[in-house]
């Protein structure tokens, strides 16, 4: 990733939540809106549900790395908040890439 985007202030994160399309797996949600800009930005997020916070740091952990890695195949011009689920703690890192390509695909935000 040449540059590192992340979706950091709470008015973009909640503009995000309000007006943005969600996609559902197993592993994580994908929500994503338009932002006007000429790249992406990526936010990521994990509940209590999922755990104590050495659990929901792991999940996010996981998330921004495999969010890192499919940026350069990211639409420009896209606000996306990736919040985990429970089970994403259960598997590997790649399992996690995988999961945040599929919902890339059928969000038609992978170039």
């Amino acid at each position: 990733m040449e540059r590192r985007i992340r979706l950091r202030h709470t008015g973009d994160v909640q503009r995000v939540y309000d007006e943005g399309k969600s996609w559902v797996h197993p592993l994580l949600v994908l929500v994503a809106r338009p932002n006007e800009l000429d790249f992406s930005r990526v936010g990521v997020t994990a509940s209590r549900r999922v755990g104590n916070a050495v659990a929901r740091n792991r999940a996010k952990r996981l998330l921004r790395e495999a969010a890192r890695r499919l940026y350069p195949s990211f639409a420009t011009g896209w606000d996306v908040m990736l919040v985990a689920r429970t089970r994403i703690l259960e598997v590997k890192e790649t399992q996690v890439e995988k999961a945040l390509a599929s919902l890339l695909k059928r969000a038609r935000l992978s170039v």
